[in-house]
C-alpha cells in the first residue's frame, strides 16, 4: 500500500513540476501567465492526490512508530520477567546449596574447595553474605534471649522498640505525678 500511494503522490509531484516548467518556459520576458479552467482542475486534483500520499504515507509512518514502540515496550516487560525468573533461580540455587553446606557441618564449616579456574559464583556464598547470615543469626539469638527473660511472656519485639516504648511510659507517668499535687492544690 505504501508503495503505491508513493508511487501516486510522485506521480502528481511530476505532473506539478511539468506544468509549472512548461508554463515558466513559455513565458520569455513576460511577467504575467495565462493558465485555463481545465489546467488549473488538473493542478487541483494533483496537488489533493499529493496531499492524499503525504497523509497516508505520515499515517502508516505514525502507525509503524506506535507498533515498534508497543512492541519494544513488551519486549522490555518480557526481558524483566526472564530477568527476575532467572534471578529467583539464581537464589533458589544458591538457598539450596547453602543449606545444604551448612547443614553438613554448621555455621562455622569450610566451604568445600574448588579450584578459581571452575569456580562458580552459585556454587559457593560469598563472604559478605555468610556475615549477613551470621548477624541474622546473632539477632535471632538476642530476640530469643529476650523472649526468655520476658516476665510476662512471649513477645516478639525487637529490644530498641521495647525501649522506646518504656521512655515513653515512664515520661508519662512523671507528667501525671507532677500534675496531680498541684491539681489538689487548686481544688482545697
Amino acid at each position: 500500500m505504501s508503495n503505491e500511494q508513493l508511487e501516486r503522490g510522485l506521480q502528481a509531484s511530476v505532473k506539478v513540476y511539468n506544468f509549472a516548467l512548461e508554463k515558466l518556459g513559455a513565458l520569455g520576458g513576460e511577467t504575467e501567465c495565462v493558465v485555463s479552467r481545465k489546467e488549473l482542475s488538473d493542478m487541483k486534483k494533483a496537488a489533493a492526490a499529493m496531499n492524499r500520499s503525504l497523509t497516508a504515507l505520515v499515517r502508516e509512518s505514525h502507525d509503524a512508530e506506535n507498533r515498534l514502540t508497543l512492541e519494544m515496550h513488551m519486549l522490555r516487560g518480557i526481558m524483566q520477567r526472564e530477568h527476575t525468573d532467572r534471578d529467583a533461580n539464581r537464589a533458589r540455587v544458591f538457598e539450596l546449596f547453602r543449606r545444604y553446606t551448612f547443614s553438613n557441618g554448621g555455621d562455622d564449616a569450610p566451604l568445600p574447595a574448588t579450584s578459581t579456574a571452575s569456580a562458580n559464583p552459585l556454587n559457593a556464598p560469598t563472604a559478605s553474605a555468610m556475615a549477613f547470615d551470621r548477624a541474622l543469626a546473632t539477632l535471632e539469638r538476642i530476640d530469643q534471649s529476650m523472649r526468655d527473660l520476658s516476665p510476662v511472656g512471649r513477645v516478639n519485639v525487637h529490644g530498641a522498640g521495647l525501649l522506646s516504648a518504656k521512655l515513653k511510659l515512664d515520661a508519662a507517668a512523671a507528667g501525671e505525678t507532677l500534675v496531680a499535687p498541684a491539681a489538689k492544690r487548686t481544688k482545697a
